[in-house]
């Protein structure tokens, strides 16, 4: 290899000016001359004509390449948004409150990178959404044997027909939505079949730092089945970089567009995260890389088996507003506007702080959620709420705050 760093100059001629070359002679411009001049000025044009074609293909992939934040993976669409499209646009089909959902619990020994690929490869599927103006492409992987799969909201949106290609064969089939949940970028589609290789879902509350994870997607929206591989590289992420309110597991695992909705796996081959996006862009001078994200399994669960059963998502609420807070040296949820009767008749006061939840400490706001939402609508919770220096225990009734059905 060529070391472009290693020139010097002659020996002793630090300090030396270099002599001054006479100027050759001008030549008069012959026909051989002007035809080499054109033809080096016409293959500049095609260079700068293929660079421009690369730039504006990077650039339309990165979605925000001059800027910092979070980008969804999935490729986007051709063309600009389809005026006046609704979820009912969508190809849609029945809910099924017979099926269920739970994570793998059963203990298993770590498996090799080789191993995990073939045993998730044939449960790992390619999902088209077909646009009044283009298209989009993701991944997604089957968690039910008649049919049922998961992927990213973001690839289906403003969709009017879906397809799904399982890659263990290349095979073609139609989808419908089951239901989704816009905020945590998650959709429940089914396409017809039985006993399809499924994946099994792993505990994601398992997750330290520093674990071995793979992701299996489809890069660019035509690399089918592509494996990366990275470790964990924090859990629980919360702020205005992270695109939804749950604690996202972050990841250096390499993720590009297409790799959105495929599952992020343990060592063991099980699903412990759907990957959704990544921190991407220039900010300081500095590219950033290496910042994956993927919406935890274990807190998706819940909703996913909320739309397997009504076709519709939820979000279980104490009916409060609130902020982070420490008091008395105690972390916990700080009471700020109560919007709803149910908490106040049970004896909620605004400046309460719920400091834990069901028996479980709540330093977090993602920690106070993921309480609720295991839950459910319906359910009551036990909150350990600190005023005026004294501890009460307050139960308090969950509604659901999400007002709306998806489904048409």
């Amino acid at each position: 290899m060529d070391n472009y760093l290693a020139h010097r100059w002659p020996a002793g001629a630090e300090g030396r000016s270099l002599p001054k070359l006479p100027k050759p002679p001008r030549q008069k411009p012959d026909f051989l001359r002007i035809a080499g001049i054109t033809l080096l000025v016409l293959m500049c044009a095609a260079c700068l004509v293929s660079v421009g074609i690369l730039i504006f293909r990077v650039a339309t992939f990165r979605r925000a390449p001059a800027a910092s934040g979070p980008t969804s993976t999935g490729e986007p669409a051709v063309t600009g948004p389809a005026p006046g499209w609704t979820p009912e646009d969508l190809p849609w089909t029945v809910p099924d409150p017979e099926i269920r959902l739970a994570a793998d619990t059963s203990e298993e020994s770590a498996m090799d990178a080789a191993a995990i690929y073939e045993r998730v490869l044939p449960g790992v599927v390619c999902v088209t959404a077909r646009k009044r103006n283009g298209y989009s492409t993701g991944t997604g992987f089957l968690v039910e044997g008649s049919g049922y799969l998961l992927t990213n909201y973001h690839i289906i949106d403003e969709g009017t027909a879906l397809e799904v290609m399982l890659l263990s064969d290349r095979s073609v089939c139609p989808a419908r939505v089951v239901g989704f949940d816009e905020e945590f970028d998650l959709a429940v589609l089914k396409i017809d079949g039985r006993d399809l290789p499924v994946l099994p879902l792993g505990d994601s509350d398992a997750l330290s730092v520093g674990d071995q994870v793979y992701a299996v997607g489809n890069p660019m929206g035509d690399l089918y089945g592509s494996m990366t591989k990275g470790i964990v590289s924090a859990l629980g992420r919360e702020g205005s970089d992270v695109p939804n309110g749950l604690g996202m597991i972050q990841t250096d695992a390499p993720l590009n567009v297409g790799n959105s909705g495929g599952p992020l796996l343990n060592d063991r081959g099980q699903v412990v995260g759907i990957t959704s996006a990544k921190i991407t862009g220039i900010e300081n001078d500095t590219v950033i890389e290496g910042l994956g994200l993927a919406i935890p399994v274990t807190d998706l669960l819940p909703f996913v088996n909320r739309i397997l059963a009504t076709g519709a998502s939820w979000r279980p609420s104490i009916g409060i507003s609130c902020q982070v807070s420490t008091v008395d040296g105690r972390a916990g949820i700080l009471v700020k506007v109560i919007t709803a009767d149910a908490p106040r008749e049970a004896g909620l006061r605004v400046d309460d702080l719920i400091v834990a939840a069901n028996g479980t400490e709540t330093p977090t706001l993602a920690s106070l959620r993921r309480i609720l939402y295991t839950t459910g609508v319906g359910g009551e919770v036990a909150c350990t709420v600190l005023r005026g220096g004294r501890e009460l225990e307050i139960v308090l009734p969950l509604i659901d705050t999400l007002g709306q059905t998806q489904a048409p």
